[in-house]
C-alpha cells in the first residue's frame, strides 16, 4: 500500500491534510501522467512494484485480443534503472530496448520525437542511486523537457537526490501486523505460528518491509534462530545463505574462507564514492578484479590477481552479488551492500579517531544505515556508546536514530531541548526507554504537545507504546483519551484488546470528532457504520 504525501503546514501547527491510501500499482498508475515520485524504505518494494507494473503493462500491450489500431494507441513501458547510469536517459532507454531484443533500434532524435508524442511509459528507478549532481541535473531537465510522457520515479530518501520538483508524491507504507502475519504463515505453513510466537513484539521491528520479513522467514526455516537486532538478521542470514543454501557448491575451501572478507571490502570501497557524498551500487567487473587484487596483495597472497579472478567468478555464481547490464557487478540488494560495509567498518572502528569518525562517516548521510546496522553488531558496549555520543554531536536526529540501537536516551534528555524537538528525537529513537520518557508529555499543558506525543507513541507501535496508550484511555484529559483511542485503532495490535476492554468501549463513545471528520469526507457513511468499522479495528 501507498499513501499520498501532502503539505502539512497549517497556520502555526503541523496538521495532516486529507491523505489518500491505495494499492501501490493503482497509485502509481493514477498519477503517472503528470509524473509521480514513489518513495519508501529500503526493501519496502519500490523496485518490485515497477517491475510488476512493467510486466502488466507489457502484457496489456501484447494482448492477443488487441487489434492493431487499438495497440497503436497504447504506450510502451520502459524500465530505467538509474544505478546503471552512464551518460544520459536516452542511453538508458536504448539499453533497455536492446536488452529485451525489441528490434527497436532508435536513435536519439527518433526517441525524442516519440517522447514528445507520449508513446512511452517511463518507470525510472532509483533517484538516490544516481552517481553525481550532474546526472541528477540531467534527469531533472529530461523530466521537464518531456512532460508529455508519463513517468514514475522511485527514491529511497528525499535527502539524497531530492524530488526533481515532482509535485505528487506517494509513500510506501510499512506492512501492518495482519499483513506480516499472513506473509509468515504463507511462507512457513508448518513453522509460521512458532516463529510468530517467538518473535512476539519484535515482529513490528523486523517485519515492516517485505525484504526483511522474507529474510527472517528464510533464516528461521533454515536455522530456527530469531536474531536480537537487524544487524544480526543480516549477519545470520548471509552466514546461513553461504553455509546452508550454498553449502554444497563445488569450490575450494580457501575460496569459501575468503568470500566474506572480499564482499566486506568490496562493499566498503563502493560506499566511498567520489565526491565523498556519493556512493556506487554498480561497478564494472574489471574494477572489482582490481579491488580484489589490491586486497589480496595486502593480505600477502603470492598470486593475488589469479585468486581475484577465480574467486570473483565463484562469488558471482554462488553468492549475493550478480552481473547486470553487461559487465556491471552489484549486490543483490542495496541493503546487503550496506550490511557488508557495516561489517568492514566494525573491524576498523577501534583504529578510527573521533574526528575521522565524525567527518568521514557520521557526517555523511550515505553512512547512516551502515552505521546503524554496525551498532547492532558491536559487542564492546563502550565502543557502541562512543558512536552514539559522537552522532549526537554531529546531528541530533542522527544521534537519536543511533541512540535507538543502544538506548542511551538520557543523553537526549540532558540537552533540555524544546518539547516538540525532544518528542521528535524520542520518536526517532523508538526504544522502550523513549516510551517512558514520552509518557510525561501526555500531561503537558499544551494540547498540541499532547496530540503529538500520542502520535509518536502510535508510530513507535511497540508493546510498551501500546500499553502506554491503553493507560492513556483513563487520562483525566478528554483529548488525550480520544488521541490515545485513535492511535490504538491505527496500530490494530492484539495487545490493544485484551487488557482493558472496558476502557476501549469507553473510548469508542468519545470518538465523536473522529466520526464527524470521517462523515465529512464520505457523507454516505452513517455514524453506526463508522462505529462498526472502528470496533473491528480494535478487535
Amino acid at each position: 500500500m501507498v499513501q499520498t504525501v501532502e503539505a502539512k503546514q497549517e497556520q502555526e501547527k503541523l496538521e495532516q491534510e486529507k491523505i489518500e491510501r491505495l494499492p501501490v500499482l493503482e497509485g502509481i498508475r493514477k498519477y503517472a501522467e503528470n509524473h509521480v515520485l514513489l518513495r519508501g524504505k529500503p526493501g519496502s518494494g519500490k523496485s518490485t512494484a515497477l517491475v510488476r507494473l512493467l510486466l502488466e503493462e507489457a502484457r496489456a500491450y501484447l494482448d492477443i485480443n488487441s487489434t492493431t489500431s487499438s495497440r497503436n494507441n497504447k504506450i510502451i513501458p520502459i524500465l530505467i534503472e538509474l544505478r546503471y547510469w552512464q551518460s544520459s536517459i536516452f542511453e538508458r532507454i536504448q539499453g533497455f530496448l536492446q536488452q529485451h531484443d525489441t528490434n527497436l533500434n532508435l536513435n536519439e532524435t527518433t526517441l525524442k520525437n516519440l517522447l514528445h508524442q507520449g508513446k512511452f511509459l517511463l518507470l525510472i528507478d532509483g533517484i538516490n542511486e544516481l552517481p553525481s549532481e550532474e546526472s541528477r541535473r540531467q534527469v531533472g531537465l529530461f523530466r521537464k523537457d518531456f512532460c508529455q510522457t508519463p513517468m514514475i520515479f522511485t527514491t529511497r530518501d528525499l535527502g539524497v537526490g531530492g524530488d526533481l520538483g515532482i509535485e505528487k508524491k506517494l509513500e510506501m507504507q510499512s506492512l501492518n501486523e495482519t499483513q506480516m502475519r499472513d506473509f509468515v504463515i504463507s511462507y512457513l505453513p508448518q513453522q509460521g505460528e512458532e516463529m510468530l510466537q517467538r518473535l512476539g513484539d519484535r515482529l513490528q521491528e523486523f517485519g515492516k518491509t517485505p525484504l526483511l520479513l522474507w529474510m527472517l522467514c528464510g533464516l528461521f526455516q533454515q536455522t530456527g534462530n530469531i536474531p536480537s537486532n537487524l544487524g544480526m538478521v543480516f549477519r545470520l542470514f548471509t552466514e546461513s545463505y553461504e553455509n546452508n543454501w550454498r553449502g554444497d557448491v563445488v569450490v575450494t575451501a580457501e575460496s569459501r574462507r575468503w568470500w566474506k572478507s572480499l564482499l566486506e571490502y568490496l562493499a566498503f570501497v563502493m560506499m566511498l564514492g567520489e565526491p565523498v557524498t556519493e556512493f556506487r551500487v554498480a561497478i564494472s567487473k574489471g574494477e572489482v578484479e582490481e579491488i580484489f587484487t589490491k586486497y589480496l596483495t595486502e593480505e600477502k597472497f603470492d598470486k593475488p590477481r589469479d585468486y581475484a579472478k577465480c574467486w570473483l567468478e565463484d562469488l558471482i555464481k554462488h553468492h549475493l552479488i550478480q552481473v547486470e547490464n553487461g559487465d556491471k557487478i552489484e549486490f543483490r540488494h542495496q541493503l546487503l551492500q550496506e550490511y557488508y560495509a557495516a561489517e568492514y567498518l566494525l573491524r576498523q572502528l577501534p583504529d578510527i579517531s573521533d574526528a575521522k569518525l565524525k567527518r568521514d562517516y557520521l557526517n555523511l548521510l550515505k553512512w547512516t544505515e551502515p552505521v546503524a546496522l554496525m551498532l547492532g553488531l558491536v559487542e564492546n558496549e563502550a565502543r557502541g556508546l562512543r558512536v552514539v555520543k559522537l552522532g549526537l554531536e554531529v546531528d541530533l536526529i542522527l544521534g537519536a536514530r543511533l541512540a535507538g540501537e543502544k538506548q542511551p536516551i538520557d543523553w537526549i534528555l540532558e540537552k533540555k531541548l524544546p518539547k516538540l524537538l525532544e518528542i521528535q528525537l524520542l520518536y526517532i529513537s523508538s526504544s522502550d526507554c523513549a516510551v517512558d520518557a514520552l509518557i510525561k508529555f501526555l500531561s503537558d499543558e499544551d494540547s498540541y504537545v499532547r496530540r503529538i506525543t500520542a502520535d509518536a507513541l502510535g508510530k513507535i507501535g511497540s508493546e510498551a507504546a501500546v500499553y502506554a496508550l491503553i493507560n492513556a484511555l483513563n487520562h483525566e484529559n478528554y483529548d488525550v483519551r480520544v488521541a490515545a483511542a485513535e492511535e490504538l485503532g491505527k496500530i490494530g495490535s492484539e495487545a490493544t484488546v485484551y487488557p482493558q476492554q472496558q476502557d476501549i468501549k469507553q473510548a469508542l463513545s468519545e470518538l465523536k470528532p473522529i466520526l464527524e471528520k470521517i462523515q465529512r469526507q464520505n457523507p454516505t457513511t452513517n455514524e453506526q457504520q463508522v462505529t462498526d468499522i472502528i470496533e473491528v479495528e480494535f478487535r
